[in-house]
This record gives C-alpha cells, sequence and structure tokens, in this order.
C-alpha cells in the first residue's frame, strides 16, 4: 500500500503542476514538470563493485579463488534495469530582493531496492537559486562543486565517470559572481547521501562533529569556445568522540582528534557545435565521499588511552572526453586514478575506499542517436583495477596485479 502512495502523490504532483502552469500570467508562478524514462541493458564479463542493481559500475572486484584455484568473480552477469528514469519540477517566480528566484525539485527511483523494499524515491536536487545580473545565491542540495555541472563525462553509464571524476549531491550554501569572462565561486557544503567512511562505518556525523562544514572555492575563466577553472577543496573531519584503552578494561577517554583533507582541481573544455573536448584532473586526499578512491589511516595509536592520530591518503585522477556529432555522435571517453600512498606511516586501520588499489584504468567508447525526443545508445567499458600485494607502511604498493572487466551497455531514453 506504501508503494501506491508514493506513485499516486507523484501523480498529483505533475497534474498540479500542470495545473499550475497554466495559470495567467499575474500569478508570476510557474512550475514546468519535465524529466525521462531510461532503460539499461548490460552485460558484464565480470564481477564488480557496484551500486543500485548493477547499474553504477565502480571497478572490477579482486580475485577470489576457491579451493580448486578458480576465480570466483570470473562470472559474467546480465541485467535489465529501469530505475534511472527521473522526474523533475522547474520552479521560477516571483522575483524576490531585486533578483529572480528559480529552484528545482528532482527525484528518481534508485533508492533502496531488492526483495520487498519499498524504499526506492530517492531525492536528487532539491534547491532554490537567487540571480542578479552577476550574482547568484544556492541553498539546497546540488552536484558539488567539484563535480563541474559544465564539464564532465558525457557517457551513457550512470556512472557519470567515477572512480575519476566526483560524484557527489550535498546540501550546500554556494555563491558566486561573475567579472568579465571570470566566475568564482565560493561553497560551503555539508554531507548526507555520500558520506565519509570511519570507526562507525559511512556517516555523515564525521564532518558534523567537526563544526567547519566543507568549504570549496574556484575560479572559471571563459574565453570564447573555452572553459578552463581551478578550485581548491578543504573538509575536516573527527573520526571518533571517545577512545577505550587497549590494555586495560572500561578506561574512555575524550578526544577530539581531527583529520584535515585538501583537494586541488583544473579542467578545461573547448566546444563548437558538433566538437567537444575536455578533461579535468584532482590532485585529492580523503574524496570517498565523491564515490573516488581515497580515505585515511591511522598514524599514532596510544595502547594506554587508545588516543589515535590519522594521516589522508593521497591520490591523482584524471579523465579526458572526446564527442563529436549532432543527432549522432561518437564519444571516447579515458580515465586513470592512482593510489600514492598517505602522508605518514600507517600503524592502526584505515578508512575509505579501493584502499588496495593501485592504480585503475577505463576506456569508453560511445555512439549515440538522437529522434526528437527518443534517443538509444550503446556503449562499451573496458576497465583495469590494479590490486595490490605487497604493501609499504606508507599504504603504496609494491607489487600488484590486474584484473578487468569489460561492460556492453544498451540504453533507451524517453525524454518529456
Amino acid at each position: 500500500m506504501r508503494t501506491y502512495t508514493k506513485y499516486l502523490i507523484l501523480l498529483l504532483t505533475l497534474v498540479v503542476s500542470q495545473t499550475f502552469a497554466q495559470e495567467p500570467e499575474e500569478k508570476k508562478i510557474k512550475i514546468e514538470a519535465s524529466g525521462f524514462i531510461l532503460g539499461h541493458v548490460y552485460y558484464d564479463s565480470r564481477q564488480n563493485v557496484e551500486a543500485l542493481e548493477g547499474l553504477l559500475h565502480i571497478f572490477p572486484k579482486d580475485v577470489n579463488y576457491d579451493e580448486n584455484g578458480k576465480d570466483i568473480n570470473e562470472k559474467s552477469s546480465l541485467g535489465i534495469v529501469d530505475i534511472s528514469s527521473r522526474i523533475r519540477g522547474n520552479v521560477s517566480g516571483p522575483d524576490v530582493f531585486g533578483a529572480k528566484l528559480t529552484g528545482l525539485l528532482e527525484i528518481d527511483f534508485t533508492g533502496i531496492t531488492g526483495g520487498f523494499s519499498t524504499s526506492r524515491v530517492r531525492l536528487r536536487h532539491a534547491y532554490s537559486k537567487l540571480n542578479w545580473e552577476k550574482t547568484e545565491i544556492l541553498f539546497g542540495r546540488e552536484w558539488h562543486p567539484m563535480f563541474v555541472k559544465e564539464v564532465y563525462p558525457s557517457v551513457m553509464s550512470l556512472n557519470t565517470g567515477i572512480p575519476f571524476q566526483p560524484f557527489n549531491r550535498s546540501p550546500m550554501l554556494q555563491l558566486s559572481h561573475e567579472f568579465g569572462q571570470f566566475k568564482i565561486i565560493g561553497a560551503a557544503i555539508s554531507q548526507s547521501d555520500y558520506v565519509n567512511s570511519g570507526p562507525d562505518g559511512k556517516s555523515a556525523q564525521y564532518l558534523k562533529n567537526s563544526s567547519i562544514p566543507n568549504l570549496h572555492l574556484q575560479l572559471q575563466f571563459k574565453p570564447g569556445n573555452f572553459l578552463f577553472g581551478v578550485a581548491g577543496d578543504y573538509k575536516s573531519i573527527i573520526p571518533r568522540l571517545s577512545t577505550e584503552s587497549l590494555l586495560i578494561n572500561d578506561l574512555t577517554y575524550v578526544t577530539d582528534e581531527k583529520l584535515n583533507s585538501y583537494a586541488f582541481m583544473g579542467y578545461f573544455k573547448y566546444q563548437k557545435p558538433k566538437f567537444v573536448v575536455m578533461g579535468k584532473a584532482i590532485y585529492g586526499q580523503n574524496l570517498s565521499e565523491s564515490v573516488m578512491p581515497g580515505g585515511y589511516g591511522v598514524s599514532v595509536l596510544d595502547s594506554l588511552t587508545g588516543f589515535e592520530k590519522y594521516t589522508p591518503f593521497n591520490h591523482f585522477y584524471t579523465w579526458a572526453n572526446i564527442v563529436y556529432g549532432d543527432k549522432t555522435k561518437f564519444g571516447l571517453f579515458g580515465g586513470y586514478t592512482k593510489n600514492l600512498g598517505a602522508d605518514d606511516i600507517i600503524v592502526g586501520d584505515t578508512y575509505g575506499l579501493a584502499l588496495d588499489i593501485d592504480y585503475f584504468y577505463r576506456i569508453t567508447p560511445t555512439i549515440s542517436h538522437k529522434i526528437k525526443n527518443f534517443m538509444v545508445a550503446l556503449e562499451l567499458e573496458y576497465s583495469v583495477a590494479t590490486y595490490g600485494d605487497d604493501v609499504d607502511n606508507y599504504g603504496k604498493f609494491v607489487t600488484s596485479h590486474e584484473v578487468s572487466n569489460t561492460r556492453v551497455l544498451f540504453s533507451v531514453f524517453h525524454f518529456f
């Protein structure tokens, strides 16, 4: 019954939206509904680290040998998925403070699924914007500024280029201002669905407990058909509020030890009507909340009090993408990421994503064809993850081995 109720609410929302859109102009409030129905059929040559019924493909799993020396993860799979379909409502007006007021509310169906779960509906975006001639203020859930909406991979896969490209939508307050060909962007960001890892698993509490939001500063330059950008990102988390003695039972101590981490980004884009080339490079620490390899480890451990200090892992991420065509488009994407190890020697536990991978790369050719509001696409993903065998004290791998996966993806879009 809960499932039917949710869908009824969604249907009524669409009806009301269209009704408001037809109100007299003097109301000055418009709500426009849009979205798409999307179906994917995919084949994988290997088992993978993935999410959302396999739709969000991240990287191939490491070898896992049985008693006869056969790799359990060397098994192909096939999936047919429609949960990335989405509905959005764009809201505009009335003007306030001399600024144009707009907003976006968007949902999709990639929530918790499987079995008898009824939590399929998920909030994607929910924000309001105030736009003056040169200045914009945004408040709400939106893509993290490191995603960069103007420069992200043009691939059909829902992974949108992860784990080379940040994938993170979070609550934030963002301010941007244009001056000539330049734009400066500043943001204070919290965490919600995309969170860091720690002693208590994945949680937004680590960032909350630091009492400092994720801070971001970005500068864009737009000369002609080009776009260039650079950015810096700062995040501080507190993994523990207390520690316990490793030597004496029932001794607990308050701690407020923080882990400070940084990320630096550069990107570019060149765009003509039928040709686009773009790329991005990031040097970052502890970016696992953006579904990218990264994290941190314990660098100091006091056995008497359980006190810990932390050191971040450093990673390098880069990708490039070329797209050509109009109704029929051809694209080629390539991405690479490398584990550069931690700042300090690791003496205890580690937390994060893919810290057992030395480097990872992917090559993705794509072809798509659009007819009016209908589009079909075919895409091939060849992904290689190199898992470490021997590791030094800084978390860098001395020897490693490769595993690969080939994904063939067929997609059908119906836009409305």
